[in-house]
């Protein structure tokens, strides 16, 4: 969606980059390898948007660090539009991710849901992995670190709740974003009863 208005991947990139760590600065080489860009490709696109005014650049220690320019009158908008787009791919991989065979609960959390649980994405359930780091790998591209994935086979979750575990409890009581859930309604989870559930709805 974003390459189509923006008219470049390399470009669609770094703009998610820096609207996501809009406080932070950035040299190319770094850029680069956090992107997956080739080197050449990323000064490229960042010389482009420092002329057009998104970014600012300064020397330090021999290297050309880059940073969003805030002074930029457009930046509010072309954030929220970033936001917005990421908002619906995320809905979008999620869907994808809900149909995984074998997939019992899946729940965002942690950096996803400005959440303090220790894991970022929990997964229980017996599933392809290979799968699902595809699907990670997209919703993780501008986040200024790897998710924290946890894989649990049910009948540890379910130990795991019954016993009021820390992981699983923080995870719960904090924000979070339950994508599909197939063990609740059949689990003890009077623990967890007074939590309030946010969903994705089902199609």
């Amino acid at each position: 969606m974003l390459e189509q208005i923006f008219g470049s991947e390399a470009r669609t990139r770094i703009l998610k980059f820096f609207c996501v760590n809009a406080e932070g600065k950035f040299f190319v080489r770094e850029l680069a390898r956090q992107l997956n860009l080739q080197l050449n490709s990323a000064r490229r696109e960042l010389a482009n948007l420092e002329d057009f005014g998104f970014l600012s650049s300064f020397d330090e220690n021999g290297k050309k660090y880059y940073q969003v320019n805030h002074n930029f009158a457009l930046f509010p908008e072309i954030k929220n539009l970033i936001f917005k787009a990421l908002a619906l791919e995320e809905i979008y991989l999620a869907g994808k991710m809900s149909k995984i065979v074998g997939l019992k609960l899946l729940i965002f959390t942690g950096a996803l849901t400005q959440s303090p649980a220790a894991t970022d994405v929990l997964v229980v359930g017996k599933v392809n992995r290979d799968k699902f780091d595809r699907y990670l790998a997209k919703i993780a591209e501008g986040l200024p670190r790897e998710l924290r994935c946890t894989f649990l086979p049910v009948n540890e979750y379910l130990y795991r709740l019954e016993i009021t575990d820390k992981f699983i409890y923080d995870i719960w009581a904090n924000n979070k974003v339950v994508v599909i859930d197939k063990i609740s309604k059949d689990a003890k989870k009077n623990n967890f009863d007074d939590f309030n559930f946010k969903r994705y709805k089902e199609e």
